[in-house]
């Protein structure tokens, strides 16, 4: 069996022995000393009694072997292996991110894709239990992260979603909420959820497809609309560090705004509920988190964990017994009456 000091650092607690030992021989000798000057041998036995030092002395051993024990126990020998059940319990969502140009826009300050983030990650952040994923999309849908609950790394590709991911342009909601529910689809008895962040409009029959692949796989929408019904030019920076608005074919400023009809339909098809990003942040995430509370936390996985058994208990338990043993034997202190 591999043994180990878990905390090996009390072991210097043991160096208070030389000073708890003297302490007793110390204490032995004043005693000595003591009882000699108050009485000769005679007439000390008269009034005290035979005086037993020696159990004095004992007691202080057992005492000392006490204090050993208990360091032992701080510093916790392992050993062994112990095999441990651990159940999660929560929900399974996917954030579908639109990284589309249009997303640089800056009606919703400071830009949308920078609106979207932050409200991402502030979720993220009140998270406990729950499984999250990544999903990008513009022209096409792509996984960037698999379902985990490290949230660490979900805020670390979280950070590198911008719209120069992906080269194919366009506001394809579609695709991406089948590629959100492909991931959840290997997952079984669980809630699950998809919460997307666009600004755009879907065709008519890919959002009723989309609709029926959620409902299959049993997948709750909860979409946020990020932009104005205004409308704002779309920001471009060059790599020299040119800036312009997009234009069209004939030189005109494109003007982008937020066409959330099918965010709606995506959301109110499954059940779910839409959120207008215009919004606080705060307001934003406790209006999300109202809705997500609607779905019901289970039990995701039962997984065991092996760690190495704990004998503490065994130095606290010889500790006591001896401290019980100690003051059941010793109750005439140092005298027999």
């Amino acid at each position: 069996m591999d043994w180990q000091l878990e905390k090996i650092s009390y072991l210097y607690l043991l160096l208070l022995l030389p000073l708890l030992a003297w302490r007793m021989g110390y204490l032995y000798r004043w005693k000595q000393t003591r009882i000699t000057r108050f009485a000769d041998s005679p007439m000390r036995k008269r009034i005290l009694g035979s005086v037993n030092l020696s159990r004095f002395l004992m007691n202080n051993i057992w005492m000392l072997l006490v204090f050993i024990l208990m360091v032992l126990a701080l510093v916790n020998l392992l050993g062994g292996v112990e095999k441990k059940e651990v159940k999660r319990q929560g929900i399974d969502m996917v954030f579908v991110i639109d990284v589309s140009n249009s997303m640089n826009a800056t009606d919703i300050p400071p830009s949308r894709m920078e609106k979207a983030k932050k409200i991402i990650s502030e979720i993220i952040s009140k998270l406990g239990g729950d499984r999250v994923g990544i999903v990008v999309f513009a022209g096409q849908a792509y996984s960037v992260m698999p379902l985990s609950n490290d949230y660490g790394a979900a805020e670390l590709y979280l950070r590198g979603v911008d719209t120069r991911l992906l080269s194919a342009q366009g506001t394809n909601i579609a695709d991406a909420v089948l590629e959100a529910s492909h991931m959840l689809s290997k997952i079984s008895h669980t809630s699950k959820a998809i919460i997307l962040v666009s600004d755009g409009e879907a065709h008519q029959g890919e959002v009723n497809k989309a609709v029926k692949t959620a409902n299959n796989e049993n997948i709750t929408i909860f979409s946020i609309g990020i932009g104005t019904p205004q409308g704002t030019p779309i920001p471009i920076t060059h790599e020299d560090g040119y800036s312009e608005y997009k234009k069209d074919e004939n030189g005109d400023i494109i003007l982008t705004q937020l066409e959330d009809s099918s965010l709606k339909q995506l959301a109110a098809g499954t059940q779910g509920a839409y959120f207008y990003g215009g919004n606080s942040t705060e307001t934003i995430i406790k209006q999300v988190f109202n809705t997500l509370s609607s779905l019901q936390k289970k039990e995701q996985a039962t997984s065991f964990t092996y760690d190495a058994k704990p004998y503490f208990q065994i130095f606290i338990g010889l500790a006591l017994l001896i401290l019980i043993c100690i003051s059941l034997i010793s109750y005439k202190r140092d005298f027999d009456v």
